[in-house]
């Protein structure tokens, strides 16, 4: 019932968009856009069972294979797997509705079916980045409340770490790359849980509105936080982003299949929903990437000859520049999508050059409490517009407004005018977890204040310009400027400490740092940058540098003054 609603629903939003599209200009007044799609129904479900509706048209067919070691299951794995997972998982640790698992993996073929079995069991998923410290893993641990952790024997030694730092006794399931692998001794084999089923009661009742994911985000300002995402935020990005005007992903077929590397992480909020849930759904062929490498990257594009490429703006300035990313690996090749950070006009005409033909690239932006996706370009964008650099249209069933920064509350701006930008829709989080003023502070009468400064045309595309929050975005990871400086002045030499994000070519940004010496103390930066790299991930790394001075500019009130330092920077940089 919910495909044939969906279909007729597609083809009404068809009519519209091309109505919309043959219009010279779309006249926008002062006041709320809406999409040019359309609303589309969202079905009242959970996430497996949406994700597993349709899974007898292709059960043999490959759902997942790991680039680096073969490992692979088709659709038919996945789902008895997930259902294995789900009941030994409550069975054996005593788990109950409403408890939080850490997935702390890279890409590998295990990972739909822990986070699909934990949904299944009623449980929520906090998705973790293996690449962090212990110390970064015990704060997500703590905050999440994690009562389980599923990681790679390889990883398990920090997993442990984290856990006793964040003084849990926290059960730890390890994941075998290969088969053949051994695993750490302490932990469980999750092969336990995922090759037999196991007896037991669905006790409760699983709801729409159940939150099933806690990615962390900084918001707009301050320290990660939790974010609640619930089955129904997830469900309705997946649908806004198969409404066949927006869909790119063309329909699997008994001659036709969709391969699809898995190269953006799946522990960020873009990885997880577009690349693997989205993938799942549409029955496309995931390649995934356990860690990215410029030598792996291109023996994949050699052995399987993607035609869809989702990336963020820094590989795609790597395909640009690399002579060995030649265009005979992209013949195959009818689409890439850009998202998590912001993909300049320029990078994408160096890449189209480079091919030697028209390839649609297509940018979308979001954000991790919009489930991500909240706009999106399309290919009818492109044929109409070209490769604008614009995020392209609002989603089906979404709303933003741009509002001036001065006066959010009061003063909505034009066409053209650049303001904060501001969303509603179904894919919006249920809020921070455990952080009411937080809530309260992200949303203003009901409208996610994204924190992004930008403008929606006369053609009703939008565009991101700057940004009003303090977040760094390294490579399309975020980076909080208040947790390095925490990190920073736990230090035994530093007093003071203020970061901020500069322009990088291959990052997009890095953080630098500003440091004040304790009375009586010189500051070795060498010294400096190697506590940090036993305190943080790499990407966090302050590869902007260091600065040593006196005092840090702040308000009355002890507001860090980021413009100044952002001055101070460049003189710095121009001496």
């Amino acid at each position: 019932m919910y495909i044939n609603i969906l279909n007729l629903t597609k083809r009404v939003c068809w009519k519209k968009l091309l109505n919309t599209l043959k219009t010279t200009n779309v006249t926008i007044k002062r006041s709320i856009v809406s999409s040019p799609h359309g609303n589309i129904d969202i079905p009242n479900t959970t996430l497996p069972e949406f994700i597993f509706e349709s899974f007898d048209k292709f059960p043999n067919e490959i759902a997942v294979e790991c680039s680096q070691t073969g490992k692979k299951y088709t659709y038919d794995d996945i789902r008895i797997k997930s259902n294995n997972f789900n009941k030994n998982i409550r069975k054996k640790l005593k788990l109950n509705k409403g408890d939080v698992v850490g997935i702390i993996l890279p890409n590998v073929p295990d990972y739909p079916i822990c986070l699909l079995g934990s949904i299944q069991a009623g449980l929520t998923v906090t998705i973790i980045n293996p690449f962090y410290t212990a110390d970064e893993i015990s704060y997500q641990l703590n905050n999440a409340n994690v009562k389980a952790i599923i990681t790679l024997g390889a990883t398990y030694s920090k997993a442990k770490a984290a856990a006793q730092l964040s003084k849990r006794n926290i059960p730890i399931l390890a994941v075998k790359l290969q088969q053949a692998d051994e695993l750490p001794r302490g932990s469980i084999d999750l092969n336990e849980f995922t090759e037999n089923t196991a007896e037991v009661e669905d006790k409760y009742d699983l709801n729409v509105k159940d939150t099933v994911l806690l990615p962390f985000s900084s918001g707009t300002t301050g320290l990660p936080k939790a974010v609640e995402l619930t089955n129904y935020n997830v469900i309705s990005n997946i649908c806004q982003l198969n409404c066949n005007t927006v869909n790119h992903v063309p329909t699997r077929t008994e001659t036709h299949t969709n391969t699809v590397p898995a190269i953006v992480p799946w522990f960020h909020i873009y990885g997880v929903t577009v690349c693997l849930l989205k993938q799942i759904h549409n029955f496309s062929k995931i390649i995934c990437v356990p860690k990215f490498t410029s030598n792996g990257f291109i023996e994949l594009l050699k052995q399987h000859k993607p035609n869809i490429l989702y990336l963020v703006p820094p590989l795609i300035s790597f395909m640009s520049s690399n002579p060995l990313v030649k265009p005979e690996l992209l013949d195959r090749l009818t689409v890439i999508i850009s998202g998590a950070a912001p993909l300049g006009k320029q990078d994408e005409e160096q890449l189209i050059t480079k091919i030697g033909r028209h390839v649609d690239i297509i940018q979308g932006y979001g954000l991790t409490e919009t489930s991500p996706a909240a706009a999106m370009s399309t290919t009818q964008v492109i044929k109409k517009f070209g490769n604008t650099g614009s995020c392209g249209l609002v989603l089906p069933n979404t709303f933003i407004k741009i509002v001036s920064t001065e006066n959010p509350l009061t003063e909505l701006l034009g066409p053209n005018n650049k303001g904060e930008i501001l969303i509603k829709g179904p894919q919006v989080m249920k809020g921070y977890l455990n952080r009411p003023k937080e809530t309260n502070q992200i949303f203003l009468n009901g409208w996610l204040r994204s924190g992004d400064l930008g403008y929606v045309d006369n053609n009703n595309l939008l565009y991101v310009t700057d940004r009003l929050k303090e977040l760094i975005k390294v490579k399309g990871y975020q980076v909080a400027p208040a947790e390095l400086e925490e990190v920073l002045r736990m230090n035994k030499d530093v007093s003071d400490a203020a970061v901020i994000g500069v322009p990088d070519r291959t990052s997009g940004e890095v953080p630098v740092a500003f440091v004040v010496p304790k009375l009586n103390t010189n500051i070795d930066v060498k010294s400096l940058h190697y506590y940090m790299s036993k305190k943080v991930a790499s990407y966090k790394q302050l590869k902007g540098g260091i600065i040593v001075v006196n005092s840090l500019p702040r308000t009355e009130s002890g507001k860090i003054l980021r413009k100044e330092l952002k001055l101070q920077y460049e003189k710095t940089k121009t001496n």
